[in-house]
């Protein structure tokens, strides 16, 4: 009886020992199925979502569909086409005016033109004043000063020195400008080609490019003011000798 009951408890033990990893491994199972449900919730249910879409898009009578707007189109067309020639048997009709509007004309009157007054000649030059402006030394008579028609009609020139602003249109003109000449005024350059500027120039105000194409510069030149240039023009590189006292304007 002791050799039985023995066996029965060592069977019992067993039994017992073996139970315990495998209900470890039973719970260990379970959190991690639930773990993976979690995860693939989403995609499950994005996966019932599309397969509903797909459905419906099956379902979809797409020859229906088209005879559909077919049917639509054709009934525009033709409640277009009725407009048009209901419209068009219309008679024209003329509105008139129980007060007809009268143009009112306005008169300007011009304002008066403002009279020049002459200005007298001042025919003496004082030379000298004191702290009280007055006269010290005796005034100097000068002569009237009387146009000069060669300066009007051309530009005046002393030496290699021109006064004035010098506009060089052709290439005939552009003779009367030689080497290491100066210019006290502008120099307009405009409607000319391959047209190059000689050397030592001397230009005492602004150098405008008009309608000039491929300007070339011979050597040094010197321009106190801005050079302007027009956007029909163009011109070469600036020598490293050259001084400009001003920019480049396009």
């Amino acid at each position: 009886m002791k050799i039985a009951a023995h066996r029965v408890q060592r069977s019992k033990s067993k039994k017992s020992v073996r139970r315990a990893p495998a209900r470890k491994t039973a719970r260990k199972s379970v959190f991690w199925s639930r773990v993976r449900a979690i995860i693939a919730w989403p995609f499950r249910m994005i996966g019932r979502a599309l397969r509903r879409v797909w459905s419906w898009i099956c379902a979809i009578d797409l020859i229906g569909l088209i005879n559909l707007t077919l049917l639509f189109a054709i009934i525009v067309l033709a409640a277009l086409f009725i407009i048009d020639v209901v419209n068009c048997r219309r008679a024209p009709k003329i509105v008139i005016a129980q007060q007809p509007v009268v143009a009112q004309t306005v008169h300007a009157t011009p304002a008066p033109s403002a009279r020049r007054t002459p200005v007298k000649q001042v025919a003496s030059l004082p030379v000298k004043r004191d702290a009280s402006r007055k006269y010290v030394a005796q005034p100097v008579n000068v002569v009237a000063a009387k146009p000069c028609g060669v300066c009007v009609r051309q530009t005046a020139r002393t030496a290699d020195t021109m006064y004035g602003d010098v506009i060089i249109d052709s290439r005939g003109a552009a003779k009367m400008l030689r080497n290491g000449d100066k210019i006290r005024g502008n120099l307009y350059l405009q409607n000319m080609r391959k047209y190059t500027l000689p050397c030592g120039v001397r230009i005492e105000g602004n150098l405008f490019l008009r309608d000039v194409n491929m300007v070339q510069f011979c050597g040094e030149f010197t321009v106190t003011g801005n050079i302007y240039v027009s956007p029909k023009s163009s011109f070469g590189p600036i020598p490293r000798t050259a001084r400009l006292g001003g920019q480049v304007i396009l």
